[in-house]
This record gives C-alpha cells, sequence and structure tokens, in this order.
C-alpha cells in the first residue's frame, strides 16, 4: 500500500515492508524519501483481499474502503452479543460463537427461525437458521419497546433476509405485525433503533397486549 519509496538504486518497497528493514534488502542501499507515483496509483486500483480471508471473508476492498471493513469483519474476532445484556467478555472467531453460546449462554442460542419473547423488560436471543447466525433484541426505555435483529454477517448477506415482529393479544384476535430488513453485525442496536428501521411502539399500546404482566411477542427471521 502507499507511499511506496524507492531506495537510492530504485528499488521500490511498501511502507509497511520498509518499517522491517534499515537499508534495502535487495542491495543493501540506503532508502531515499522518492516515490514510485506509477506504482501507487496501480495500487489504488486494485482490490485487495480481506485479511481475514482463510476464514471464510470473500471479500474484495480498495485501499480507501478494507480498513474500514476490517474494522467491522465478522470473519475476524468479534464479541459475544450477551455482551449487550450481561457481562460477557468472550472474543473470538464467528466459527466458534455457536459452541460458546452454547456452553455459556444455553436457553439463548437456539435451531430455530422464530423466537417467543414474553417479558416486558427486554430480552436477547440468537438463532441459528438458513446456516447463519441472528441475534433478537428487545430493549424498553423511555416509555418505549424497540426491537430489532442483526445477522451475524455483512450488511450485503442481511439484505437478504427480514424479520417479522408480531404482538398478539390474549384473545387471539387483535395483534400488531411489523417487518424489516434485517441488518448486517457492523450496525450497533443503538444505531438501529435510532434509525427507525426497528419496532418501535409506545408503551400504552404494548400494554394493551399485556396479560399477567406478560407479552405475547413473536419475532420471526424470513428469507426474502
Amino acid at each position: 500500500m502507499p507511499p511506496i519509496k524507492l531506495c537510492t538504486n530504485g528499488h521500490h518497497l511498501c511502507s509497511k515492508c520498509r518499517g522491517r528493514f534499515t537499508c534495502c534488502p535487495t542491495c543493501k542501499a540506503k532508502f531515499s524519501e522518492t516515490r514510485n507515483m506509477s506504482l501507487e496509483n496501480i495500487a489504488r486500483r486494485l482490490k485487495y483481499p480481506c485479511a481475514n480471508k482463510r476464514s471464510g471473508c470473500l471479500g474484495i476492498f480498495s485501499i480507501e474502503h478494507i480498513a474500514q471493513h476490517h474494522a467491522v469483519c465478522v470473519y475476524g474476532k468479534i464479541k459475544c452479543p450477551f455482551h449487550l445484556y450481561e457481562t460477557c467478555s468472550w472474543n473470538g472467531p464467528k466459527s466458534d460463537l455457536k459452541e460458546h453460546g452454547e456452553a455459556a449462554h444455553p436457553g439463548y442460542f437456539m435451531e430455530e427461525t422464530s423466537f417467543h419473547s414474553p417479558y416486558l423488560s427486554g430480552a436477547l436471543a440468537v438463532l441459528s437458521c438458513f446456516g447463519e447466525l441472528f441475534t433478537c433484541y428487545l430493549q424498553k426505555r423511555d416509555g418505549r419497546l424497540y426491537g430489532a435483529v442483526q445477522l451475524i454477517g455483512s450488511s450485503r448477506e442481511a439484505s437478504k433476509y427480514k424479520c417479522e415482529f408480531t404482538l398478539r393479544a390474549a384473545n387471539g384476535i387483535e395483534q400488531i405485525s411489523k417487518i424489516f430488513i434485517i441488518q448486517g453485525y457492523s450496525e450497533d442496536f443503538e444505531t438501529i433503533f435510532n434509525s427507525g428501521n426497528c419496532l418501535n411502539l409506545d408503551e400504552q399500546t404494548v400494554d394493551n397486549f399485556v396479560e399477567e404482566n406478560m407479552l405475547n411477542l413473536y419475532i420471526y427471521v424470513h428469507k426474502m
């Protein structure tokens, strides 16, 4: 990656590799401050594979975008979704997340396409379906109930799925149903809740569906 500078004999070395040497590794000459602008322009036009390619990431990116991708790539180390709901310090590859979740958070990792939440205060669950992992998160705050679903993957992959929130009354007749595009793991829930692309109901509406202090809310994951 640029800057690509030359030694006094004209051999070039990128900035990352140059930091490993005190002189040119090809001819032992001193480094100069002259840059190879032609080679830098070629480098800027190329697409580079993600550093997590061996872990499964197939994305390719320009120099301008690859650092931004690495910061959120789910094939690198990711936090356990339960860092939102309880103290869980696990940080590891996506491929190990399911095993960790089943061992550390039994009952909250489910091989299902839907999740039933009876809790008024909020809930968190991870659904394993369609060969993917989805985080379902509900939070009650400031007199409103928020809910959203993330794919533990890229935003591009997440756009292939939608989530449906269905709130049912005890009489089995009245219900509220909302459908949203699922978001990628790079979007935190705070951002999703503020964007409006989520379940957002006022407390008075929610109270109409509460019986014996329990909520009858279902979350479904569908493939587009």
